[in-house]
C-alpha cells in the first residue's frame, strides 16, 4: 500500500492524463546525498534540488511480489565523455564505481507529479509517490555506461541469526579408542568469529 495525499488520490483518479518525472536520491554510507530527476530540468522539492543535466538514468519497470522476495530494481546511469557535470565525492561517477565510493550506498526512487495546466518547472507539484528503495550493487560498469541492481531491505531476511558464534577452543579431545574427552582445564579460550553471508545467498 502506498500514502499518497488526498489531493494526488483524487488528481489519479480523475485525470486521463499525467505529467510526471522519477526522482532519484543517492545516500553514500557517509551519509552525503545526491539527487536526480529524468525531468527536462531541475525539480525543487521539499528546498532539495532534483539535477537533470547531471546524469542521464533509465529504470526498469517494477512489479509487485505476492510472496515475500527480494525485489531488485535495475538502474543505468549514462555519463559524457568529458564527465563535466557527473561529479559525485568531487570524482566523476565511472571512477566512483570502481574506487568503492558506492559501497554500502541506497538508492531511493519516487514519482512526482505535476498539474497539466502549467509547463515544467512552474507547474505546481500536486505529490509523489515511493516507489522503491534499498541497497545499491554494481553489475557492470564501462565506457559511459553504469549499471546498478538496487536490493530491497528482504535481503537481510537471508542473513543467519545470531552474527555472531562462539566456537570452544581445545575444549574436546578424542583419545585412541575414539571416545571423546571434555578438557577440564581452565585457561581454554573461546573464539569469537562474525558471521558473513555470501552475498549470493537470497531468499
Amino acid at each position: 500500500m502506498k500514502d499518497v495525499s488526498e489531493e494526488l488520490a483524487e488528481h489519479l483518479n480523475t485525470e486521463k492524463n499525467f505529467t510526471s518525472a522519477d526522482l532519484f536520491e543517492l545516500v553514500l554510507a557517509n551519509g552525503n546525498t545526491y539527487r536526480y530527476t529524468n525531468a527536462d530540468c531541475d525539480i525543487v522539492l521539499n528546498n532539495h534540488t532534483y539535477r537533470h543535466d547531471a546524469l542521464l538514468i533509465r529504470r526498469q519497470s517494477i512489479s509487485l511480489q505476492s510472496q515475500v522476495t527480494v525485489d531488485t530494481l535495475g538502474v543505468t546511469i549514462y555519463t559524457d565523455r568529458d564527465h563535466a557535470a557527473d561529479m559525485i565525492e568531487s570524482t566523476p561517477v565511472m571512477a566512483v564505481a570502481h574506487s568503492g565510493l558506492l559501497d554500502g550506498a541506497k538508492l531511493y526512487l519516487k514519482r512526482v507529479f505535476f498539474r497539466t495546466s502549467g509547463d515544467l518547472p512552474s507547474a505546481a507539484i500536486i505529490g509523489t509517490i515511493s516507489l522503491f528503495g534499498g541497497d545499491v550493487e554494481i553489475k557492470s560498469s564501462g565506457g559511459i555506461k553504469l549499471e546498478l541492481t538496487v536490493k530491497s531491505k528482504t535481503q537481510g531476511l537471508s542473513q543467519e541469526f545470531p552474527r555472531r558464534k562462539y566456537y570452544p577452543q581445545g575444549a574436546y579431545s578424542t583419545t585412541q579408542s575414539g571416545r571423546i574427552t571434555a578438557s577440564t582445564d581452565t585457561t581454554d579460550t573461546t573464539l569469537i568469529a562474525p558471521y558473513v553471508p555470501r552475498r549470493e545467498v537470497l531468499l
